[in-house]
C-alpha cells in the first residue's frame, strides 16, 4: 500500500497537539493551515502580517519565482501567531539564536521531533505540510483558482494534481449541484 503524500486531519492534530510551545504550534500552523513553501515560512517578517484583513504578504524577493503574492490566514493561524507572538510586531517571525530567521534545515529538525514525540512513523517534512493543506482545501470545496492563488503556483495544472488525491470533493460538487432533484 502506497503512503498518502499528506497528512489526515487527525494526524496533523497530533502533530499540534504534542508541540512543545506556541512557536512550535504557530510553525505548524503556518505550513500546514497556510500552505507556505520552508524557504516563504523562513523568510517572514512578523510586519508581513496585516491581522485586520487576516492576510499574509509574501514579497517576491521571497517567493519563489519573484513573485509576491497576498495568501489568506483562517482564524486558527491567526490565533496561533497572536498567541506566539505575544504582541510582538517586528522582526522575523522565527528567529533563530543568531539574530536571523531560522532555515529550512533548522525546520525540519524541529518537524522530525513533533512527529516522532506524536508517534507518526512515516517522515513528516515541510512539503508534506503544504500538502496536506492543499488536500484538505480541495476537500473542503476550496476553489482550484484559489487554491493556485493561494499556493503561487505559476501553472492550475500543478494545482490541479491536488484534485487526484482528494477524490470526495467530486462528490461533493455533484451532490450540491442537485442535477437529478
Amino acid at each position: 500500500m502506497q503512503t498518502e503524500k499528506f497528512l489526515r486531519r487527525e494526524e496533523f492534530d497530533r502533530l499540534v497537539a504534542v508541540a512543545k510551545d506556541n512557536r512550535e504550534k504557530c510553525l505548524l500552523f503556518m505550513l500546514a493551515g497556510v500552505g507556505l513553501r520552508v524557504a516563504e515560512m523562513c523568510s517572514v517578517k512578523v510586519e508581513h502580517i496585516d491581522y485586520a484583513r487576516s492576510y499574509l504578504h509574501i514579497p517576491k524577493s521571497n517567493a519563489k519565482g519573484n513573485k509576491s503574492r497576498t495568501v489568506i490566514l483562517l482564524p486558527e493561524v491567526v490565533n496561533a501567531l497572536r498567541t506566539y507572538l505575544a504582541g510582538r510586531t517586528t522582526g522575523w517571525l522565527f528567529p533563530s539564536i543568531a539574530g536571523d530567521h531560522l532555515g529550512p534545515r533548522q525546520i525540519q529538525y524541529i518537524i522530525d521531533a513533533i512527529s516522532k514525540k506524536a508517534g507518526i512513523s512515516r517522515r513528516v517534512h515541510p512539503h508534506l505540510l503544504r500538502h496536506s493543506f492543499a488536500v484538505w482545501a480541495v476537500e473542503h470545496g476550496v476553489s482550484v483558482y484559489d487554491l493556485q492563488q493561494q499556493l503561487g503556483h505559476s501553472s492550475i495544472l500543478t494545482t490541479a494534481t491536488y484534485l487526484e488525491a482528494a477524490p470526495s470533493h467530486r462528490r461533493e460538487s455533484f451532490l450540491r449541484s442537485g442535477m437529478l432533484s
